[in-house]
């Protein structure tokens, strides 16, 4: 069976953004994976996801930005139930969350005496770790206020009135009528994430199946408001609505699906560039819709100026990532020793055991 994956976090123009709490609001049952590191953490969440990835049970795997092989969370949506992987600076809080609880506390599972001995070369690379990601942070911020200036110049040509008529023809056309007797449910997710191997996506994962359009343009062509005024309708005629924010700019929008209506719109500019590969998949090109057609070549070098150091920031910025995850790695070298893996499995399968039977008996009483 195939599983949706996305993300719910980002490391943004903003610093780390969770989208968990909302997500969480939906969810009845929760199981909290709180430990110190996020490379023991991952090998917990990979041994759950195996135990029921061959098995007919509805998937959705959340990853983690900071280790795109990470999964921060599984959620199985029909047993309304989500495994959380928490780890520091960014540990998970649910203290709000007023349902059922359980949690896996992995700090249990060290032997301190075995970490006390390598806990001054652990605690230097974790503070490092914080600094490199703060620093990552302060360099998606200044890419974000680069490529305002490159929207700028494109906003200075474009018609806004339209952007808007081709936003309302195409709404009506998507979300042509009221669905009747149900309200809406909105889920905002991350389309992408900004990781230590640069900008991931899983958008053919998401769309598959789906009817697809494939928004291109320019910065500030109007893609983003685009897919929002489809949001407000959607809402408006009672629909399920998956809205995906942009990875770097959270305040921006990046797709829009409705799974009931069988479509998929997303902003396909890099660093989520796709082009055109099913039947039945329709470019819409918003420079042509909305921006003077000789733009391109009239603010050639002022266009390329920006682009080059928009790029070059953004490069910087994903480095600094990398650097964090390489002394993830190191400080897991020196972790994983430490930790009971066969006392740990032992309570897992306590943990999977009960997750199947709910399983088993939603599947019974359908």
């Amino acid at each position: 069976m195939s599983h949706l994956r996305y993300f719910l976090t980002g490391n943004t123009a903003g610093g780390y953004q969770t989208l968990i709490p909302e997500a969480l609001k939906s969810i009845n049952n929760v199981c909290l994976v709180d430990g110190p590191y996020l490379s023991d953490n991952s090998e917990i969440m990979e041994r759950i996801y195996e135990a029921f990835r061959q098995d007919d049970v509805q998937l959705e795997l959340v990853h983690h930005p900071s280790d795109p092989e990470h999964l921060q969370a599984i959620i199985f949506p029909d047993i309304n139930l989500a495994v959380l992987s928490s780890t520091p600076p960014h540990r998970i809080s649910i203290d709000d969350h007023t349902r059922s609880i359980t949690t896996l506390n992995v700090y249990d599972f060290y032997d301190i005496a075995s970490l006390s001995t390598h806990q001054s070369i652990i605690d230097a690379w974790t503070l490092k770790i914080t600094e490199l990601h703060q620093e990552a942070y302060r360099g998606y911020a200044e890419a974000l206020n680069i490529h305002d200036e490159w929207e700028k110049i494109y906003i200075e040509q474009s018609s806004f009135a339209a952007a808007n008529a081709f936003a309302q023809q195409l709404a009506s056309k998507l979300i042509p009528e009221e669905r009747l007797g149900q309200s809406a449910s909105i889920k905002t997710r991350f389309l992408g994430a900004a990781t230590p191997k640069g900008a991931v996506d899983f958008i053919p994962e998401l769309t598959a199946g789906l009817k697809r359009y494939l928004i291109k343009g320019r910065p500030g062509s109007g893609k983003s408001t685009l897919l929002r005024k489809l949001v407000a309708r959607g809402q408006e005629l009672n629909y399920d609505i998956e809205v995906y924010q942009c990875g770097l700019d959270p305040n921006s929008l990046d797709m829009v699906i409705c799974r009931e209506l069988g479509f998929a719109i997303f902003d396909s500019t890099a660093p989520h560039e796709y082009e055109p590969t099913l039947d039945n998949d329709e470019i819409i090109d918003m420079y042509e819709i909305s921006i003077a057609p000789d733009t391109d070549e009239r603010f050639s070098k002022e266009l390329a100026e920006v682009a080059s150091r928009y790029r070059e920031q953004m490069k910087r910025s994903n480095q600094a990532l990398a650097q964090a995850a390489e002394l993830e790695e190191k400080r897991s070298a020196l972790t994983k020793a430490a930790l009971n893996v066969e006392r740990l499995k032992q309570v897992e399968q306590i943990l999977i055991h009960s997750i199947a039977t709910l399983a088993e008996r939603h599947h019974n009483n359908k």
